[in-house]
């Protein structure tokens, strides 16, 4: 049985296509280089997504650069047959709108469903001096933007995420922008860099293993998984802060279509195989649908808006 018979007869039929779309694999973009924290969950979910579309092959494709500006735009214009789709992160899909010239608009993609949203972590190398947060915030109050911090991008959710810590304590640092969250860590753990700001599922392993030290969880309330971990709350620095990642297509894309893809999300987030890679990996699986999403982003849009127009994040 070909796949597009098998598709249909499984019940998810799709929108008519040429011989030459069919043969072509799916393409999953990613707005960042290998090995990043965003990466890595796009790399985990295609396999389940590829199962759930029917057996479409689908690849992982990096296209780095200006905080995900590059691989948006790439997505905004491509043809809406469901060929092209991206692994695309909060809030930096909207911080991107505030920084630069970018050629995709809020409503230039349809959001089909989230799959993680986790936790940022603030980390330093195994052998920084700083023990605990506070002892890195006191060196950063006593010599202002001397201490450097490396994350994806300027105006990028991690370097907000360090707006925020700056502004909660009164401090400066000096932020030093990479292709992705795999080369900040890379920095860190060379010594290039004093510390960087990145997600429980790059961190916590790697804190656990020795490789780098998590200083602070910049979550409300700590995290059962890795309960030694404080927050920045309760070290006097309340900043809550992570990242969420979901499916973004063309806006264009028809409805059939986008309900295939819609239902191939949902049935990702409950598989048991997925969750159980997702628990070992320290990534936390959080599903919402079509709707949810879209009015999840819709907020997004909104906070940050109002956030550049009141206090403005580029330097």
């Amino acid at each position: 049985m070909t796949t597009r018979r098998a598709l249909i007869a499984g019940g998810l039929a799709l929108p008519a296509l040429s011989a030459r779309a069919q043969d072509r694999p799916v393409q999953l973009l990613v707005g960042f280089s290998p090995g990043g924290n965003i990466d890595l969950a796009a790399r985990m979910a295609a396999p389940f997504l590829e199962k759930y579309l029917g057996g479409t092959s689908m690849i992982v494709v990096n296209r780095a650069g200006a905080g995900g500006m590059i691989m948006l735009n790439e997505v905004a214009a491509a043809a809406p047959d469901g060929r092209v789709a991206a692994l695309v992160s909060f809030p930096a899909l909207v911080t991107a709108l505030y920084d630069g010239t970018p050629r995709y608009r809020v409503d230039s993609f349809a959001y089909i469903g989230l799959l993680t949203d986790e936790p940022y972590t603030v980390f330093v190398g195994p052998d920084a001096p700083y023990r605990t947060f506070g002892a890195l915030i006191e060196a950063a109050r006593a010599r202002p933007e001397e201490i450097t911090i490396a994350g994806a991008g300027v105006g990028s959710a991690p370097h907000l995420a360090l707006m925020q810590i700056e502004r909660a304590a009164g401090v400066r640092f000096t932020w030093v922008p990479t292709p992705g969250a795999g080369q900040a860590m890379q920095l860190v753990q060379g010594g290039h860099v004093a510390g960087s700001v990145s997600t429980v599922s790059l961190t916590v392993r790697a804190h656990n293993q020795g490789a780098l030290r998590v200083l602070a969880l910049l979550e409300r309330e700590r995290w059962e998984k890795a309960a030694d971990l404080p927050t920045a709350t309760e070290q006097g620095v309340p900043v809550v802060a992570g990242s969420a990642r979901g499916i973004a297509l063309p806006a264009a894309a028809p409805a059939p279509l986008l309900r295939r893809w819609e239902e191939a999300v949902r049935r990702t987030t409950a598989d048991p195989e997925f969750r159980a890679l997702a628990e070992r990996d320290f990534v936390v699986v959080r599903h919402m649908d079509r709707a949810t999403m879209t009015d999840f982003v819709q907020r997004q849009a909104e906070t940050y808006a109002e956030i550049w127009r009141t206090n403005p994040w580029r330097r």
